[in-house]
């Protein structure tokens, strides 16, 4: 009995010290998020998204890499839209810049409101591709984000997402399966017009990559929302 309480304390140290170290390896930064997000309306259930999003990074004191999306959607139902569209994501941290295809599946679903909130929830498939990767990278993306006016009929308002990426399989020399990140937000809206509006706040993005490393990312994030309907 005796020895059998000997080896779990002494697997217990070890675990112990394997988490410690683990923690030695993780990494934090300070960065700067912009995005310009467009959703036009083509017609009564066609719709078109374009974005660009530059990623400032290292303490917000160089561009890391710039994400540009184009997509196409169709309304299914009133609160339901699905979306299929492509992303070039050109990482620019490296003396060559590596260029990521992404092609991305997506559900928009409308949720009923709740004491004021107005709740989204996306769910969005990509297929992903970048040197050296051997094969194609699939990643699972869902996120919940609610939204709430902070008088009614204001310009202002509150919103809180939680984004949480899977990759879904192991590619060779590429991301491996299993957890990839995670990312909670919170800021002010200010609607500018019927067509605009402008949203600054927040984000924690936590990631766990091989190695161990895990990243621990504070992003203050800006964006510019446009609404559109082409008539």
């Amino acid at each position: 009995m005796r020895s059998t309480v000997r080896v779990l304390v002494a697997c217990s140290l070890s675990l112990l010290v394997a988490a410690q170290s683990a923690r030695a390896q993780d990494v934090k930064d300070s960065q700067l998020w912009i995005q310009a997000l467009a959703i036009g309306q083509l017609s009564e259930n066609w719709r078109v998204h374009l974005e660009l999003q530059p990623r400032v990074v290292n303490d917000a004191s160089e561009l890391g890499l710039t994400i540009v999306r184009t997509a196409i959607g169709r309304r299914l139902h009133p609160r339901v839209t699905a979306w299929i569209g492509h992303a070039w994501v050109p990482r620019t941290l490296t003396p060559t810049t590596v260029h990521e295809q992404r092609l991305w599946q997506q559900l928009s679903l409308t949720l009923p409101s709740a004491a004021g909130w107005a709740p989204t929830a996306r769910v969005r498939v990509e297929q992903r591709w970048q040197d050296p990767w051997v094969d194609t990278s699939h990643r699972l993306r869902l996120m919940v984000r609610a939204q709430r006016p902070l008088a009614p009929a204001g310009p202002w308002s509150i919103a809180l997402y939680n984004e949480t990426m899977l990759t879904l399989d192991d590619t060779a020399l590429g991301p491996g399966r299993g957890f990839d990140r995670n990312r909670v937000y919170g800021g002010v809206v200010r609607r500018l017009s019927p067509v605009f509006s402008a949203e600054l706040g927040y984000v924690w993005e936590h990631g766990v990559f091989p190695g161990p490393l895990q990243r621990d990312d504070h992003v203050a994030l800006g964006v510019i929302n446009i609404n559109f309907a082409l008539r």
